[in-house]
Formats: structure tokens, sequence, C-alpha cells
């Protein structure tokens, strides 16, 4: 019962022993009072219980497990977007957001202490390059590694800064030339996203019973999502959600969500050329509750090894997460 109630929240359970006058979850399952996610839910995990305790009948002591993945640890104080992580340990921002999957945001809490994971043999790395971002900013700000032809203006362009803030957050004179490969600090004015950041939401909708003292804004700052999406998935205008019981919510995915996969191809091409040119585009798919690596590897006939080369060597999956496909066979 306490599962079933976890799933879909005390109140269903009591309206359905009420209704019935059993407090029993096989006999509400029998009569069919329950919500179909929970009359499925808890058999699922009083099934895999079953099989972890009893791994040689299943034979799940016959699996080959991969290793556990290997990662530094470092304990923070203060909130910090896990792009701006990324850029300081240059690694992909999956890669953080699967070593850190407590977080239902891209930024790690604020005001209180957060143990945070980073890539293996990064930790020095990490604390080296985000000394220079004010702690207040380290949500906003970014490292832009410069591009050959880079200039402050195109650079502000991308990042909806201005190229005298750029040159004076690194001590750069305004017309000075920028070194490829090098590193610079963006302050990006906050509430301000860069254009290379624009979010992709899970198709899957998440469902957030509200407390009292919950604003459209406490929500949006809760799950990581700008507050005008809270107002539209939900119909609302304003800043307040009096008289709401639940809201509904689309989780930001991986960024690999947003790219968009595009043929190019000029107009003197021949179909069969196009056709090839299309054959070889990437496929996206969208993790499924229950899915592994291996089931998703075997399903487009590709390998693991290919999956994660692809996807910033995905450490674990989380349903909703929009994965690239390349190597179709």
């Amino acid at each position: 019962m306490a599962m079933a109630a976890y799933n879909s929240g005390p109140g269903t359970i009591q309206q359905a022993v009420r209704r019935t006058g059993f407090a029993d979850f096989w006999e509400l399952y029998r009569r069919n009072v329950l919500p179909k996610e929970t009359r499925n839910y808890v058999p699922i995990i009083v099934a895999v219980t079953i099989m972890a305790k009893n791994p040689a009948q299943y034979r799940l002591d016959q699996l080959m497990t991969e290793k556990p993945v290997a990662y530094d640890t470092i304990k923070i104080d203060y909130p910090v977007d896990l792009r701006l992580v990324a850029e300081c340990v240059d690694a992909p921002a999956a890669t953080l957001q699967d070593l850190n999957p407590s977080l239902l945001r891209w930024t790690t809490p604020k005001n209180q202490e957060f143990e945070l994971r980073l890539p293996a043999g990064t930790k020095q790395s990490y604390l080296s390059a985000i000394q220079p971002i004010p702690q207040g900013m380290r949500v906003w700000w970014r490292y832009h590694k410069i591009a050959p032809g880079d200039t402050l203006i195109s650079i502000a362009r991308a990042y909806r800064s201005t190229p005298r803030a750029i040159a004076q957050a690194n001590d750069l004179d305004i017309q000075a030339d920028l070194e490829p490969e090098s590193k610079l600090v963006i302050p990006v004015t906050p509430g301000q996203h860069p254009s290379t950041e624009q979010a992709t939401y899970a198709r899957r909708i998440t469902r957030y019973k509200v407390h009292k003292g919950d604003t459209v804004q406490s929500v949006a700052d809760n799950f990581g999502v700008p507050p005008a999406m809270v107002r539209r998935w939900n119909r609302l205008r304003g800043d307040s959600v009096q008289g709401r019981r639940i809201l509904y919510v689309h989780l930001p995915v991986t960024p690999n969500a947003s790219d968009s996969a595009h043929v190019v191809a000029s107009k003197s091409k021949s179909s069969k050329s196009l056709r090839a040119t299309a054959a070889k585009a990437p496929m996206r798919h969208r993790v499924k509750q229950g899915e592994t690596l291996n089931s998703i590897a075997s399903s487009y006939k590709t390998t693991v090894a290919a999956i994660k080369h692809d996807n910033g060597n995905l450490a674990t999956l989380r349903p909703g997460m929009i994965l690239v496909i390349r190597d179709v066979k």
C-alpha cells in the first residue's frame, strides 16, 4: 500500500479504501479501483525484488555487467550549472548529467551542500577553471572555446552578451586578436540563455503536486525550466498557482535532443545521391522505461560502444532522454 501511495498519491489510495472498505492492495487491484499505472507499478517492484533476491533462479547471475563508471567527487555549497561544469572539464554536458542522476534540472541545489561528481581525473581542472567565475554567477556564466574566425562581436551575439563585457571579464583589449583553442569567460546576463542552449523538453508529462507557498517561479526553479513554459503548459497567467492542485511539467532532456538532423544537398545532386545522403542521416531514439543500452543497440543493429561514442559515453539512461543513433546497419 505504501508503494501504491508513493506512485499515485496518498489521497488516491485513501479514496479507494473508503470506496471499497478494503485496505489491501491486491483486493483494490482485483476491484479495478486504482489508476492503471499504479496497478502495474506495484507488481513490477515486487517482481524485481523477487528476481534480485533469487538471481540464480532467473539466470541473472550469468549476465555480463558493465564496470562502474569511475568519477571524482567534490563537495560544493553553491549552485552551478552542469553545462558550465562540463566546459570547465572539457566533457559533454550529457556526461555530467549522467554522473549526477539525483539532479532533476541543470543546476545543483542552492543554500545546501551537494556532492558533485566529475569525470575521473578532472577535479583539479574544475577547481582551477571555476575560480574566475563569481560564485553568484555560476548558474549563468559560461566558458567559450575560441574557434578560427571567432571575434568578440560574434561570440557576444551568440551568448547575448556584449564585446565590452567579455573583454572586461577576461582582461582583454577590445581590439585584441583571439587565439584559437583558448577559452574565454562569458558573462551571460542572468535570465538570458545563450542561443546555443535552446531547451528541449521530454514529451512525457511530470505531475507536480502543488504545495502551500508555491508560485510559478518557484516551480520553474525547482524543475529548471522557464516560468513562461510552466504557464503555457498549465494555461496560467501571472505567478499565482492558487486553486491548482496539480501542475504539469515537461522535464528538460539531454542536450543532444536539441540537435536536429539535416540532410544538406544541392539542387544539382541526383536523386540517387540524395537517397544515399538521407540513408546516412542519424536517427533519434527516445528512451522508454525499462530500456537498456543493450536492448536499444540490438533494436537498431548497432553496438553499445557506438551509442556511447555518439552520446557522450553515457553512464545511465533516463526515460525521455534522446539518443543519437548513427551506426545503423
